[in-house]
Parts: structure tokens; sequence; C-alpha cells
């Protein structure tokens, strides 16, 4: 899940874009194609994405999209995403500068939104941290990974110990501990995850080093990393997993238009070369009803739909 907010019907006006290049100057720009930054390669135009580099600049955004109740979002790496054909009539946000750093101390490590998931891992091996290596094959930043509790036999939240957060409207980032459940936070729909310090153990380089390749090797042998694609699509049930359900729902390799059932993993959606946004929804429902029909339950989407 992605922090977002607004009307998005709204869309922006040319009074409202000299608002915004008078508020951040080139950190923003119009008319932005999303589907060449989102991992499945598919999606219309941002009407403005702006590129935010430090909290004084997110708060002065936040405040004008509330003001002028412009619908805005936040734009990390594009997994786990899919884009409407359309686009997004609002302002995508992408986080930099001051929320790429990691700065670790002792055990603690304090993490930048904007941090790649994989960047953590591998700062914290080099420190010889360990705890964090099953969260190595996430493809997203911290950011959207604590909001929606990413993770793989372990979830982010399990090593969490607070959250900077910012909301729209106000001036500086606040420190909140949310609770975390399967796939969600506790944190509000509008809050902006600025950064997180998790807390890890002592370990041995080596072996630290040793288990991320050998998950990195795992991942790219399991899932089709080689093709677009937005990550799992379905939360698993409770004692079961999507990727089970689909293929014996006879879904495997299922395909509408270019958007394909991946026959490497079940529960992932790949782009074959043109897939729209349109074909991949439609393969979403045709699976999600051929696995009511086969086991009775109906899957939740994991992947965030903007």
């Amino acid at each position: 899940m992605i922090a977002s907010s607004g009307t998005p019907g709204l869309g922006l006006d040319e009074f409202s874009r000299v608002d915004l290049r008078s508020l951040l100057g080139a950190a923003v720009s119009f008319d932005e194609p999303l589907a060449r930054r989102t991992s499945m390669r598919i999606g219309g135009p941002a009407a403005a994405f702006a590129v935010i580099k430090n909290v004084r600049d997110l708060a002065a955004l936040l405040r004008w999209c509330k003001a002028e109740r412009r619908a805005w979002t936040i734009f990390g790496l594009g997994s786990n995403l899919l884009v409407a054909d359309a686009g997004f009539p609002g302002v995508a946000i992408r986080l930099a500068g001051d929320f790429t750093r990691v700065v670790i101390s002792d055990t603690l490590v304090s993490a930048g939104a904007a941090v790649p998931v994989l960047a953590l891992c591998r700062e914290a091996a080099k420190a010889g941290l360990r705890g964090a290596e099953a969260l190595v094959g996430i493809p997203g930043t911290v950011g959207g990974a604590v909001r929606m509790n990413a993770g793989t036999d372990l979830e982010i939240g399990a090593l969490v110990e607070r959250v900077e957060v910012m909301l729209p409207g106000e001036d500086a980032r606040t420190v909140a501990t949310p609770d975390f459940a399967y796939r969600r936070c506790s944190l509000a729909p509008d809050a902006v995850v600025c950064g997180a310090q998790l807390r890890l153990k002592r370990g041995d380089t080596k072996m630290i080093g040793a288990e991320l390749r050998r998950r990195i090797v795992q991942r790219n042998a399991t899932q089709p990393v080689e093709s677009p694609n937005a990550g799992s699509i379905f939360r698993n049930p409770p004692g079961d997993h999507a990727a089970r359900l689909i293929e014996t729902a006879g879904c495997k390799g299922r395909r509408i238009g270019d958007a394909e059932v991946s026959v490497k993993h079940a529960n992932f959606i790949v782009n074959r070369k043109a897939a729209t946004c349109r074909d991949v929804l439609a393969l979403i429902e045709d699976v999600r009803a051929a696995v009511e029909r086969a086991h009775g339950i109906e899957l939740q989407l994991e992947v965030h739909v903007l």
C-alpha cells in the first residue's frame, strides 16, 4: 500500500501547474509517463511528478495538495503497483535525497523511506547485523514495505521499532509505533512514511552475506524476475497460498492480451510485451473467479491499483 489522498477526478489546471512550478521549480514535471517508472511497465501519465529531497519541500507540497484538494500519491520504485491506462490525474511524489540515507548505530538501523529494501539488507550485512536477510527479495522501498508490512517468511514489522511520518498540513515529522498485521499497518492512509528504525542483531558478516546471496538466487529461480511484473498479485489466504490455489484452478499460463499468469509462479502476472492495465485487471478478475469456483475462496488483492 502507498500513502495517498485527495480527489482523484480533479486533475491539474494551468494555474495549478504554475503554482507547483513556483513551489518546486525543476523538481516537478508534468504529464510524466509512469509506465517506464513501474516494474510492470504499464500505465498512463501523471498530471504532475515531483521528486522531493527533503522534509521542508515535502511539507510544502502536501500542504499545497491539501489546500487545493488535489490528489497525490507517494510513488516509490513502482513495484506492487498497477497504474491505470488513463494515468493519474494528481501529483505523484517520489522521495529522494535525504530520504535515501541509511545510518547505523550499534544494532539500530535508521533508513529513509526511499531506501530500496535490497540496499538496506546489504548495508546491514556489511555492518555485521543479521535479522533482515529474509527481506532481501522485496523489490520496493523501506517506506512502501512499512506501509504494507511486506515480507516473505519474515515481515518487516517484526523488526521496526519506530516510524517517522508526516501528515498533510504539518511542518515536521512525528514518530509513530504502528501496529502491524498481514500486509497492513495501522498508519493513517494519508500518513507519509519518511523513515523507519529497525532493530537487528549482531552476526557474522560472511554468513549474513552468504544468506543474502542464497535468498536472491532462490528468488530468481522461483519468481519471473526476467519479465515485467508487479510482484505478488493476491494476498495469501489464511493457512494457504494464493499461488497454489491459482495453479490448481488451472490458471497458470492464462492470458488476456499481453498479460499472462506466470508459468513460473502462479501468483504473478507478467507483461509479455504490450499489456495494458485493462488487460491485467481483466485477468485478475478471471483468475479470482476461477479460484472461487474451484475452491470457494475469494482472493484479495495485494497489488495496489492507482
